[in-house]
């Protein structure tokens, strides 16, 4: 019998809400300024994101498209963001937290000529020398690409992570279900799903710290 991952169990858990709020952005309206919004203009950081995609729309069954879901993988250089105390110091003890990614997980299934796709990434905050328990926030890249590496989804998620009091570490889940693609004649052959941490990203000062 294959085994259940917590993060999976997340993940269907989230197929209770209602299709609708599947397509990206059905769920409210997005503010141009709000920084969870889909990157328009990714920088070199982010290269992986360049481009667009149309692909060709094909209604297909539900058992074809859990088997051709694409493959979800954790970009190369990209697993881990550490925030350092003065920037650019290369002395250990000048970290005050690094971030990881200890699992993911994805779903899909139709919706008629498109997919719904859910994707599930399990994190960690760890304190460094200069951190303090608190709340940081990190920025979580989650993109969906082509069989050319062409973006056709791309999204950054600010999460907020809090460190409790008398603790060093904290773990986190996201979860991106936000997700509608139309379905491609090559049945995803070759596209991949992307995760991991925008380092180019700007992020707001969320840090708060608990002395």
């Amino acid at each position: 019998m294959r085994r259940v991952t917590p993060i999976l169990a997340r993940l269907r858990r989230a197929a209770l809400v209602p299709l609708a709020c599947l397509a990206l952005a059905a769920c409210g309206t997005v503010s141009p300024d709000d920084p969870n919004r889909a990157a328009a203009n990714p920088d070199a950081g982010t290269k992986f994101l360049l481009g667009t995609s149309n692909p060709t729309p094909l209604q297909t069954s539900a058992d074809d498209i859990k088997r051709s879901c694409p493959p979800i993988e954790i970009l190369e250089g990209a697993s881990a963001h550490r925030v350092i105390e003065p920037a650019g110091s290369t002395d250990a003890f000048d970290v005050r937290y690094q971030a990881s990614i200890a699992e993911t997980a994805r779903e899909c299934s139709t919706l008629g000529v498109e997919a719904a796709i859910r994707i599930g990434v399990q994190g960690r905050v760890v304190l460094g020398p200069k951190g303090a328990p608190g709340t940081y926030r990190v920025p979580l890249r989650i993109a969906v690409v082509d069989e050319g590496s062409r973006p056709v989804y791309s999204q950054l998620h600010l999460v907020d992570v809090t460190v409790p009091a008398g603790a060093t570490m904290a773990d986190f889940t996201k979860i991106d279900d936000a997700i509608s693609i139309p379905i491609p004649a090559n049945r995803f052959a070759g596209w991949r799903i992307v995760v991991g941490y925008d380092a180019q990203a700007p992020v707001a000062a969320k840090t708060t710290r608990r002395r």
